[in-house]
């Protein structure tokens, strides 16, 4: 078992262009990774620095970033989850785990895919599980902010390419794209993932023709993002492939509108972009709050007191 010693990784946030929700009943999601934000994981275990051997002192945690305190006590709980799915009789950890975190939580961009794949990534390290089971193990750890996780934020932080996914984990790798003018935005609101899934499920319970017609609205609009935004009909314009791309973005918005998950602060946000110029407007992740996909005809080329544009292009 290697966890006498040092480990390290960084992992990348993401971002979901369209299937969220949807895809935890078979449709397809298309995500892409975030490099801009990061996490960097670092464990390293108490040695006395005369013997060269392990000291059982209590194993510390130290976090620096975005949500210092909650990520703090969400790493304890993830260890905790983790070593239930261990078969194999684990050794008390001593040392320290180090975190340095840009993605917010509840945001939308992956910070709970992260941690997982990281705690993933270091169970591989020392032994305990296979590398063929880094994927399902860490979707396992993300249902303790899930619910339910489908998996695609998992598969897109370990493959740190964009892809169309669909459960269980069948992974498409895309080589290209439309490069357009497309940025994320912080909406202002944080977003409980665990909540919005339940509200769609909800819906099954008490309209299943309108949650029926709203999955298959998403369907639409991912259809219509892998032809004009991932290439896949190559006979079109430029301005056609936008003009496309803006229509799909407003239909998926639609979807989180009649699910119920783009209140308060976040149709605010949407309507702020639109009112600045974006030509298209839709919640990426969960809904709820979160960040804000946004297209727009030109660069960015004003600042906001508001918000940070992250340019995604």
């Amino acid at each position: 078992m290697s966890a006498l010693k040092p480990f390290s990784t960084v992992t990348y946030g993401k971002w979901i262009l369209s299937g969220e929700h949807s895809v935890l009943r078979g449709q397809e999601a298309i995500v892409l990774p975030l490099f801009s934000k990061k996490l960097q994981f670092n464990y390293t275990p108490n040695f006395d620095s005369l013997s060269g051997v392990s000291t059982k002192r209590d194993l510390q945690i130290k976090t620096q970033g975005c949500n210092a305190e909650d990520i703090e006590s969400i790493v304890r709980a993830l260890l905790s989850k983790a070593l239930t799915h261990i078969s194999q009789e684990v050794p008390a950890f001593y040392g320290t785990i180090e975190i340095f975190n840009e993605i917010p939580l509840g945001s939308g961009l992956g910070a709970s895919s992260s941690l997982c794949v990281a705690f993933g990534r270091w169970f591989e390290f020392m032994g305990l599980i296979e590398n063929s089971q880094v994927y399902e193990f860490s979707r396992q750890l993300e249902n303790l902010f899930h619910g339910e996780s489908s998996g695609v934020d998992i598969a897109v932080v370990l493959n740190e390419k964009p892809l169309i996914f669909k459960r269980p984990n069948q992974i498409q790798i895309v080589k290209n794209y439309f490069k357009t003018h497309l940025y994320l935005t912080y909406s202002g609101q944080r977003g409980v993932t665990k909540d919005c899934v339940e509200k769609v499920k909800k819906i099954f319970l008490t309209d299943k023709i309108k949650a029926e017609t709203l999955d298959l609205k998403m369907l639409k609009a991912t259809e219509d993002f892998k032809k004009f935004y991932l290439l896949q009909d190559e006979f079109f314009s430029d301005e056609k492939r936008w003009e496309a791309v803006a229509h799909a973005i407003n239909k998926a918005s639609e979807v989180f509108r009649d699910w119920g998950l783009t209140q308060g602060a976040l149709d605010q946000h949407m309507e702020q972009l639109k009112k600045l110029g974006a030509k298209a407007c839709k919640p990426t992740g969960s809904g709820g709050g979160g960040y804000v996909l946004s297209l727009w005809d030109k660069e960015v080329d004003f600042t906001s007191p508001d918000f940070e544009f992250i340019s995604i292009t």
